[in-house]
């Protein structure tokens, strides 16, 4: 019986011995991975944060070239938006007006 429990032991010592290297092993390809992970990883640098510049009628007809009545009817069918300071003055975002361009140029077929 002794024997039997010896031969047990020298076994589950034996797989002990396995799994520790297959531990390793493994431990190793994972330190590979995030030596490789971090080596491919680009890291942007940090934009300042710019508040968007709000545009009046007159600003934002002569950077479209467009009329009065253009601009309302970009307004109205809601192309641009525009944010409502008080009763009587409106205002436009730049960079929506940029947006609004480019989508303009990406759309233009010659």
């Amino acid at each position: 019986m002794e024997t039997v429990i010896k031969l047990a032991i020298e076994r589950m010592s034996e797989e002990i011995e396995r799994l520790k290297q297959i531990v390793g092993e493994q431990q190793k390809r994972i330190s590979e991975l995030e030596r490789n992970r971090n080596r491919n990883t680009v890291v942007e640098p940090e934009t300042p944060k710019i508040e968007d510049e709000l545009l009046n009628n007159e600003q934002v007809k002569s950077i479209l070239k467009i009329g009065k009545n253009s601009l309302i009817k970009l307004v109205r069918e809601g192309v641009l938006v525009a944010i409502r300071i008080n009763e009587r003055s409106v205002r436009f975002s730049r960079s929506a007006i940029m947006e609004y361009i480019r989508r303009k140029q990406g759309a233009s077929t010659f």
